[in-house]
């Protein structure tokens, strides 16, 4: 890859589930010699690339081995207000490909339709890699609850508001969870939206049939629940089964996996 760049760099999604953390990442490193300036992190959805002028530097000079998988462990856990995070390799200036062994660079290996990956150029574009391919690099999950975790993606100047007035537990900041789950006869499903916005909750089931419709209303910024009593739409009892909740709030799109058991 050449020329490189003040703006070049690789970038992997890590997609997180509710209560998720990672404490560091392992990748198959090219050059030993050539040391990346800053490895980042930004919130976002693998839908719609999060502006890399908002990560946060969690490395600085990080370096591995030549031809071989390395790992970094970050100074605390990362976690996400949103569906995942991006984690950012910036290249530096003298880093330019040349042979294998030879540049700064990662690894690639067969695509698992999980990790998807990027290269970032001075036009600020976000050019894909095919989906048969990604870059060979993967998160250490933490097992360590009981460490300090910062939450990437919160509005950090309204997180002491928010708590105080009870309106959006970060927790559940651009979340959906579900309450029982298996529920029987209802469940509980709640979520948290940061700004107001209109906002859709929809039932379906695993052929994509819609079940029922929860909500469909614009909804000021806050906690929000509500309850599925496992009817659909006409008051019909749904059988026993495995069913989705769909939450669509502006660009977000979250779903839940849902078990009913009469």
């Amino acid at each position: 890859m050449s020329p490189i760049t003040e703006e070049t760099r690789m970038v992997v999604w890590v997609p997180l589930d509710d209560d998720e953390s990672i404490t560091g990442l392992t990748w198959y490193n090219n050059d030993g010699s050539k040391v990346f300036p800053e490895l980042l992190a930004v919130a976002g959805d693998v839908d719609h690339p999060a502006v890399i002028d908002e990560a946060v530097v969690v490395g600085e000079n990080v370096a591995g081995s030549t031809l071989g998988w390395s790992e970094f462990t970050f100074n605390q856990p990362l976690a996400s207000a949103t569906p995942g995070l991006f984690l950012i390799f910036h290249l530096p200036l003298d880093g330019a490909f040349i042979a294998e062994g030879q540049g700064a660079g990662l690894g690639y290996q067969e695509g698992d339709g999980l990790i998807r990956s990027w290269i970032t150029t001075e036009d600020g574009e976000w050019n894909a890699l095919s989906p048969d391919f990604q870059m060979a690099v993967s998160p250490v999950m933490n097992t360590n609850k009981s460490g300090d975790v910062l939450v990437l993606g919160l509005n950090n100047d309204n997180i002491q508001d928010n708590e105080a007035n009870g309106e959006v537990p970060i927790p559940l900041l651009n979340r959906l969870l579900v309450a029982p789950n298996p529920f029987n006869p209802q469940t509980e499903i709640s979520f948290g939206i940061p700004t107001s916005r209109d906002v859709a909750l929809t039932i379906y089931d695993l052929r994509g049939r819609k079940v029922q419709t929860l909500v469909s209303d614009a909804l000021e910024a806050g906690l929000h629940t509500t309850t599925w009593d496992g009817r659909d739409g006409q008051g019909r009892g749904m059988s026993s089964g495995v069913y989705f909740a769909l939450l669509e709030a502006g660009s977000l799109r979250l779903t839940k996996r849902l078990t009913l058991v009469r």
